[in-house]
C-alpha cells in the first residue's frame, strides 16, 4: 500500500470509543475502485483521475491537515453520520445522501454506465445496435450470458430497473472492496461474460474494452461531498472557491480525459 495512505486508528470506526478529531484534519474516506482509485498502485501505476484529483485539491489546500482512510463503500455512508471530519470524492448525490452530507457541483461531465468485456466477445455481436451500442434488455434476456455487477453501485435508473425487471441471464454478484477486480480477474478466465461498468476501468488496459448501453442517457456526476456541519460546509466553500479562481475544472477535465477510452469522451 502507498506510503501516503494513512490508516486511522481503530476507535476512528468504533462505535463504542469515538476519538475526536482535530478540526484541522481531513479523513478523505476512498474505497479501491480500479480507474478511479487504485489505492494499492505500485509506483509505476496510474492512480486513478479520483485521487489525481484528490492531490490537486490538497496541494491547494495547505491549512488543513489531509489524511487518506480506506474504507468500503457503506462505511463511508456511516463515517458521515458520525460527523468525524470526513469528505469523500467517491458518493453519488442523491436525496436520502442529501440528509446528511453536503455536495459540491459536479467536479466534471457526467460518467455513464455501461458494459465492459473482453475485447473480441463474439457474444456481444448480437447485441450490438448500429451505433455501436450495446441493447442491455436484449442481453439480459439471453440464459446464456454472464452478467457481473457489484452489489453496492448506482448504475443509473435505466440500468438498475433493467436488471430487476428482465430475467434469464446469470447475474453475478459481488460486493468485496476489490469487486472489479475479480470480475475482471473471472472474465480473463472466460467464468463471466460481461460486468457493469464506468469507463475508466478499462483505463490503460488493452485487454478490455466499453460499451455504451442503449436509452442510458442518465449521466451520473461525481462531485466533492462531506459530512453535513459547519466543518464540511467550510470544506465545500473551500473547494468551491478554489476552482472558481484558480481554474481547477480545467485541470481536473484534463485528468478524466486521460482515463477515459476516446469513444465515450463527451458523450451525453
Amino acid at each position: 500500500m502507498k506510503s501516503w495512505i494513512v490508516l486511522l486508528c481503530i476507535s476512528f470506526f468504533s462505535l463504542s470509543a469515538p476519538c475526536k478529531v482535530d478540526g484541522a484534519t481531513i479523513y478523505w474516506l476512498f474505497f479501491d475502485a480500479p480507474g478511479a482509485v487504485n489505492l494499492n498502485a505500485n509506483d509505476h501505476e496510474a492512480p486513478g483521475y479520483l485521487l489525481e484529483v484528490h492531490r490537486l485539491l490538497v496541494h491547494r489546500m495547505p491549512e488543513y491537515r489531509h489524511q487518506v482512510v480506506e474504507v468500503p463503500f457503506l462505511r463511508i455512508l456511516e463515517q458521515m453520520k458520525k460527523q468525524r471530519g470526513t469528505c469523500t470524492l467517491m458518493i453519488l448525490k442523491n436525496p436520502e445522501r442529501e440528509s446528511f452530507m453536503e455536495f459540491g457541483t459536479p467536479l466534471l461531465k457526467g460518467i455513464p454506465a455501461g458494459v465492459i468485456a473482453s475485447r473480441g466477445n463474439a457474444k456481444l455481436i448480437r447485441y450490438m445496435t448500429k451505433t455501436g451500442v450495446v441493447d442491455l434488455d436484449m442481453l439480459l434476456k439471453d440464459k446464456n450470458i454472464n452478467v457481473g455487477v457489484i452489489t453496492e453501485r448506482y448504475y443509473g435508473k435505466k440500468i438498475n430497473e433493467s436488471l430487476v425487471k428482465i430475467h434469464g441471464a446469470q447475474i453475478i454478484q459481488k460486493r468485496r472492496k476489490n469487486a472489479a477486480q475479480e470480475l475482471k480477474s473471472m472474465m480473463a478466465l472466460g467464468r463471466l461474460d460481461v460486468y457493469l461498468g464506468f469507463p475508466f476501468e478499462v483505463a490503460f488496459n488493452s485487454d478490455f474494452i466499453f460499451y455504451p448501453i442503449k436509452d442510458n442517457s442518465e449521466l451520473l456526476h461525481p462531485s466533492i461531498s462531506c459530512e453535513k456541519t459547519a466543518f464540511g460546509k467550510a470544506i465545500i466553500a473551500k473547494t468551491e472557491e478554489l476552482r472558481r479562481k484558480q481554474g481547477l475544472d480545467s485541470e481536473i477535465e484534463k485528468i478524466y480525459t486521460r482515463y477515459a477510452p476516446l469513444g465515450v469522451q463527451g458523450r451525453e
